[in-house]
C-alpha cells in the first residue's frame, strides 16, 4: 500500500541513486526503532530468576531494573548499528595471500581500529552496567577492620582484561570473517520471518562465542594472569601506598566464571541482535523504480551507479525482481524502444552482460598461457544449425556474426596492505611489499592461487542477479517482446553465457601446482557460478526448444547448445 500511494504520487527525478539514499535512510531509523524491542528481550533474559519460578518472569517484565538495562542496552545497540553502517560493504575484498583473514585486518587499518575499539568500549559498558546491577568484584579489599591501605582486586582486574578480550575478539572476528560484508537474500520474505530464521542462531552464536574465548582467556590468564596482576600492583604501589597480603585467584571462584559467562552472553547477544537486524533491514528488495515516473530510466540508473557498490546491487536485485515477478513492469522493459541512446532491452542488457565479460576477462587473465590449437577454417557464411523442432523465428538471426571479443583487462598488482596508507608509510609499505612478492619466498607465501577466486567472485551475487534477470527477460520475450527487440540479441547473450562457462569450468578443474584438484576447497564459488550458468542455459533452452534451428551460431556455441539441448551438458 505505501508503495502504490508513492507510485501514485511518483516524482519526476529518474535518479535512482538519489531516491535510494531517501530509502536507506529512512531503513537505519527503522532499524533503531526495531532494536528496542531486542533490548528490552535481552533485559528481561537478564533479570530472569529461574529459581523463583513463573513469579521471576512476571516481575523481569516489569521490573525497574529491567528498564534501566533496556536502556543501555539500546544504546549498545545503537552504537552497533552505527559502527555497521560506517564500516560495511557490499562486495568482497580480493586478497592473494595464504594469510587471507590477516590480510583482512591489514587492509583497512583504520576500519579495523574503529570497530575493534567501538566494541571494547560496548564491552566495558556492559560489564559496568552488570556489575552495578548484579554485584560483581569490587577494585579493592581491605584489610580486616578496613585499616591499612587496600590491595588491588585481581577478580576486578581478570574481569576488565576479560571485557576486554571480548570486544577485540569480536571486533577482529567481524572484520576477518567478512560478517561486515552485507548477504543479500535470495528470496523475498518479511522481516519478521527473516529474524525468527535467524533467532536461534543468534543465541547459539553468542553462548558458542562467550563460551569459546572465556577458555582460551582462562588459560591464558591461568599462564600470566599473576605476573600481569603483579606489575599492575607494582606501578600502582608507585602512586600509592597499597598492603601485600595474599588473595584468591579468581580463575578458581566458579561464582566469578558463572558472573562472566553469564554477563557477556548477554552482551554478545546485544551485538548479534544488532548485526542480523542491519543486514536483514538493509538489504531487503527494494521497489525505488516504482516511485519515479519514468522507472524504466530510474532503474537504468541504478545499474550504471558505479560510485556506490550498495546503490548497484540493489538496483541489481531489483532488476531480478522485476524479471521474475512482474510482468507488468517487464513487458513496459521490452516494449520501451522510443529512447535516443536505444531500447531500453539493448541498454539493460548491456549493463548485465558487462558485468559477466567483466568476470570473464578476470579469469581469462588468471588463466595459465596455453599452445594455440590448430582450428579448421570455416568459410564466410557459415554457421552451425541447433538441431530442434519447427523454427517460425527462422531468418531472425540468419548469418549474424559473432562479436568480436574485447582483450582481457590486465591483472590488478597486487595489493597487501590497502590504499590508506600515505606518505612515509606508504613508501616503505610498498617497497616491503615488492621485496616479498618478488622474493622466491614471496612467490610461495603470498601468492595463493586457491584465493584467486576472490576477486573474481567479489560481486558474486551481483553475477547471479544479471545472469537470470537476463535470462529472465529473454525466456519471457517469447510471448511478451511485441517488437521482437531480445531475439536480434539471443546470440550475444548466449556467446557471453558460454564464454563465462567455459572460463568457469577451466577455473575449477585447474590444478594449483600440487597435483590435486582443488574444486571442493578454492573454487566453491566457481562451481556454484558453474551451476547458476547451467541453469540459465537450461532455461533457455526448454523454453526455445521448438525454436532452435532458427538460430544461427557459431560451430563452437552450437554445439554447446546442443548438448544442452540434449540434456547431456
Amino acid at each position: 500500500m505505501a508503495y502504490q500511494n508513492a507510485r501514485n504520487q511518483a516524482v519526476s527525478s529518474a535518479d535512482f541513486a538519489k531516491l535510494a539514499h531517501g530509502i536507506l535512510q529512512q531503513r537505519f531509523v527503522r532499524a533503531c526503532v526495531y532494536e528496542v524491542p531486542f533490548a528490552y528481550v535481552v533485559a528481561v533474559v537478564a533479570n530472569l530468576n529461574l529459581r523463583r519460578g513463573v513469579f521471576s518472569l512476571a516481575y523481569a517484565l516489569v521490573s525497574p531494573r529491567t528498564l534501566a538495562y533496556t536502556i543501555f542496552a539500546y544504546i549498545a545497540g545503537i552504537a552497533c548499528l552505527a559502527i555497521h553502517a560506517h564500516t560495511f560493504h557490499v562486495t568482497r575484498a580480493a586478497h592473494t595471500s595464504h594469510f587471507p583473514r590477516l590480510q583482512r585486518l591489514l587492509r583497512r587499518p583504520q576500519a579495523t581500529v574503529t570497530v575493534v575499539t567501538t566494541y571494547v568500549v560496548l564491552s566495558w559498558l556492559m560489564l559496568m552496567v552488570h556489575v552495578r546491577m548484579f554485584g560483581g568484584a569490587r577494585a579493592w579489599l581491605y584489610p580486616e577492620g578496613a585499616y591499612g591501605p587496600p590491595q588491588l582486586n585481581p577478580a576486578w582486574l581478570a574481569s576488565w582484561l576479560f571485557a576486554t578480550c571480548v570486544g577485540v575478539a569480536y571486533g577482529v572476528t567481524l572484520v576477518t570473517d567478512e560478517r561486515l560484508q552485507l548477504a543479500f537474500p535470495m528470496l523475498e520474505q518479511s522481516r519478521i520471518h527473516a529474524l525468527k530464521d535467524r533467532l536461534p542462531m543468534s543465541f547459539s552464536r553468542a553462548f558458542g562465542f562467550a563460551t569459546s574465548v572465556l577458555c582460551k582467556f582462562w588459560l591464558a590468564y591461568f599462564v600470566v594472569g599473576w605476573g600481569v596482576y603483579r606489575s599492575v600492583c607494582g606501578v600502582l604501589a608507585r602512586i600509592f601506598s597499597t598492603s601485600a597480603y595474599n588473595v584468591a585467584s579468581p580463575l578458581f571462584s566458579a561464582s566469578m566464571l558463572a558472573f562472566w559467562l553469564h554477563t557477556f552472553v548477554l552482551v554478545v547477544l546485544t551485538w548479534e541482535f544488532a548485526h542480523q537486524l542491519f543486514e536483514i533491514i538493509v538489504t531487503e528488495p527494494t521497489r525505488i523504480n516504482e516511485l519515479s515516473v519514468d522507472r524504466n530510466l530510474c532503474l537504468l540508473s541504478g545499474l550504471r551507479h558505479t560510485e556506490s557498490p550498495l546503490i548497484q546491487h540493489l538496483a541489481f536485485q531489483e532488476l531480478y525482481r522485476v524479471a521474475a515477478f512482474s510482468m507488468e513492469q517487464r513487458v513496459e522493459i521490452l516494449t520501451d524502444i522510443d529512447r535516443t541512446s536505444g531500447t531500453m532491452w539493448t541498454q539493460i542488457s548491456a549493463e548485465c552482460i558487462a558485468v559477466i565479460s567483466a568476470a570473464t576477462g578476470q579469469l581469462k587473465a588468471q588463466a595459465p598461457a596455453e599452445k594455440p590449437k590448430p582450428v579448421a577454417p570455416i568459410k564466410k557464411g557459415e554457421a552451425v544449425d541447433v538441431r530442434a523442432g519447427g523454427a517460425p523465428m527462422a531468418d531472425i538471426l540468419q548469418g549474424r556474426k559473432p562479436a568480436v571479443p574485447a582483450p582481457p583487462p590486465a591483472p590488478a598488482p597486487v595489493d597487501l596492505f590497502g590504499v590508506e596508507a600515505q606518505g612515509l608509510e606508504k613508501y616503505v609499505l610498498t617497497t616491503l611489499r615488492d621485496m616479498l612478492v618478488r622474493s622466491p619466498l614471496g612467490q610461495r607465501i603470498l601468492r595463493s592461487h586457491r584465493a584467486q577466486s576472490t576477486s573474481v567472485f567479489a560481486n558474486f551475487q551481483q553475477q547471479v542477479w544479471a545472469i537470470r534477470s537476463l535470462i529472465r527477460l529473454v525466456e519471457c520475450s517469447i510471448t511478451e517482446d511485441k517488437y521482437g527487440v531480445v531475439q536480434t540479441d539471443i546470440a550475444r547473450v548466449l556467446e557471453t553465457l558460454f564464454a563465462y562457462l567455459i572460463e568457469l569450468e577451466r577455473s575449477a578443474m585447474q590444478s594449483d601446482g600440487s597435483g590435486a584438484y582443488n574444486v571442493q576447497t578454492a573454487n566453491r564459488q566457481t562451481v556454484a557460478m558453474v551451476q547458476v550458468v547451467r541453469n540459465a542455459l537450461y532455461v533457455f533452452t526448454t523454453s526455445f526448444y521448438e525454436y532452435l534451428e532458427a538460430l544461427k551460431l557459431p560451430p563452437q556455441q552450437a554445439k554447446q547448445l546442443q548438448a544442452f539441448a540434449n540434456f547431456s551438458a
